[in-house]
């Protein structure tokens, strides 16, 4: 099982009311939700990431 970590982040209330109810819509905690959407920018972000190496 992977390890959690407790961290405390401040975010506009906006986004945090945006994010609850994702949360909601997706049958996912706030937390699952705040989990799920960084994991998805980061594999774009690796994914660009590896698009952009040359090929050798």
């Amino acid at each position: 099982m992977p390890v959690s970590v407790q961290t405390n982040i401040r975010l506009p209330a906006g986004i945090k009311e945006w994010l609850k109810r994702e949360a909601r819509r997706n049958r996912r905690s706030l937390s699952a939700e705040i989990t799920y959407r960084l994991e998805q920018s980061r594999r774009a972000q690796e994914g660009a990431k590896n698009d952009s190496e040359p090929i050798r």
